[in-house]
């Protein structure tokens, strides 16, 4: 089983519908060795799909290992920036935003999901 299983499961579940209240937004995941996907957020709502969004509001690429690491609370998704791990093309202000909309256990530092 790759890593990677029950990774748009577990976005979901940990989506924080409260922080994207009024949000109406497509932010592209381009995952560099894993993939592309992008999540639309509408009003509290988050609904992922594969593949490239045409007009996304922002894009944000990593490689699967740091979006594990994210996923597992290693990190934030702002420090994974800081560190160059992870670039953001776009709204500059949504990408920030993107560790309030979901939601981690910040206690496992395994790295497992």
């Amino acid at each position: 089983m790759s890593r990677l299983d029950g990774l748009r499961e577990k976005l979901v579940e940990n989506f924080n519908p409260e922080a994207a209240t009024d949000m109406s937004e497509v932010v592209q995941f381009d995952i560099s060795d894993a993939g592309n996907y992008f999540l639309v957020i509408d009003n509290g709502s988050c609904d992922i799909q594969d593949g490239e969004h045409d007009s996304p509001s922002v894009c944000i690429s990593m490689d699967s290992e740091t979006l594990l690491d994210i996923m597992a609370g290693k990190f934030s998704g702002m420090q994974a920036f800081m560190f160059g791990k992870v670039k953001a093309d776009g709204d500059q202000r949504l990408a920030a935003m993107i560790d309030s909309l979901f939601v981690y256990q910040r206690t496992n530092k395994s790295g497992d999901l």
